[in-house]
């Protein structure tokens, strides 16, 4: 290993180990289709821009992360996901949606659900499986087609290396881990895999 290796792999070593204590001391932070929060649905009974709505529920919920959803097969009710929620806002929320659309609804029209943190893990499962079957499957391939152990750690350890930074990004500059972050994860996976087998196929083709 070259000189500049060893430094690349101390560096990313000390990033990963402030990565798991930022992790242990404040956790990771998610965004708020996976975060704790409150979620008001309501039937308009007619049909409606999301853009309205949203910008509606920011107006009140100035700062604030909110999610805004069409519900139901007639896309006429809506569900607004927000971080807290109280009767101002609740009846705030509704005299808009009032002037907006000139309807007579009133705060007994929102109904109300809580909703609880979702576990990283449960985030995170549905992807676990594959990625196993996956790396696998392509560690059989690179046993058979290069008959060698080091093509395999190199793409192992560079897998891991990606990883490990994806998630250290996450953790010290608290990223929100959202629906985009897993996908994200897999095309960086694809990639390294992808970009580590043409390197070793070229190497393979030069001996």
């Amino acid at each position: 290993m070259s000189k500049k290796s060893k430094i690349l792999c101390v560096i990313l070593a000390v990033i990963f180990i402030a990565a798991i204590i930022s992790t242990a001391i404040r956790g990771l932070k998610v965004d708020i289709n996976y975060s704790e929060g409150v979620t008001m649905v309501l039937d308009l009974g007619k049909e409606f821009e999301t853009k309205d709505i949203r910008d509606i529920a920011k107006e009140i919920w100035s700062g604030k992360d909110v999610l805004v959803q069409k519900v139901e097969v007639y896309d006429e009710s809506v569900s607004v996901k927000v971080p807290e929620l109280n009767e101002e806002q609740i009846n705030n929320f509704v005299t808009k949606i009032n002037e907006k659309y000139q309807l007579e609804l009133t705060s007994a029209d929102v109904s109300v659900l809580y909703n609880s943190n979702e576990r990283l893990r449960n985030i995170v499962r549905p992807y676990v499986i594959p990625l196993i079957i996956a790396t696998a499957l392509i560690v059989v391939y690179y046993s058979i087609r290069f008959k060698g152990v080091k093509e395999i750690l190199s793409l192992l350890l560079t897998l891991i290396a990606v990883e490990g930074i994806i998630y250290s990004i996450h953790a010290l500059l608290l990223m929100p881990i959202n629906i985009f972050t897993m996908p994200v994860v897999m095309m960086a996976y694809a990639g390294v895999v992808i970009g580590i087998t043409i390197k070793s196929e070229t190497k393979k083709r030069k001996a």
